[in-house]
């Protein structure tokens, strides 16, 4: 007699190796660490050196909480901003946007009277 595969020793099996890969991803990250970025250096220094806003921006970020209150932080973070979103004002209400463009509209819609292609009711004769 052959040993059968049931649908639980399928599972159990399955759950066996993803635990495995686990622990192996986990060695694997263990034995390389952390490999952070120096302290201060968050952009390379040529990009750094070719824009002296970014500059700024490094320099108030290593301020930390101190950068809040420094006016360079505070105007280098407004011309961040400004070259991130544009400086177009926007409208204060959204203009209306017209659903049906070629579509006519129906004088009852608009004022409330019957359309002329409409004999009059009863009660108006």
């Amino acid at each position: 007699m052959t040993p059968r595969i049931t649908p639980a020793m399928a599972a159990r099996a399955a759950a066996m190796a993803f635990v495995l890969v686990a622990i192996a991803a986990t060695a694997i990250q263990f034995r390389h660490g952390d490999r952070k970025p120096a302290e201060g250096s968050t952009a390379s220094p040529a990009a750094v050196n070719a824009d002296p806003l970014r500059a700024e921006l490094a320099r108030c970020q290593i301020l930390g909480e101190a950068g809040a209150h420094d006016p360079g932080c505070l105007h280098a973070w407004a011309e961040n901003r400004h070259r991130f979103l544009g400086g177009g004002t926007r409208p204060s209400e959204p203009s209306p946007v017209e659903m049906f463009p070629g579509a006519r509209t129906s004088p009852s819609v608009a004022t409330g009277a019957t359309p002329l292609d409409q004999p009059p009711s009863k009660d108006e004769r």
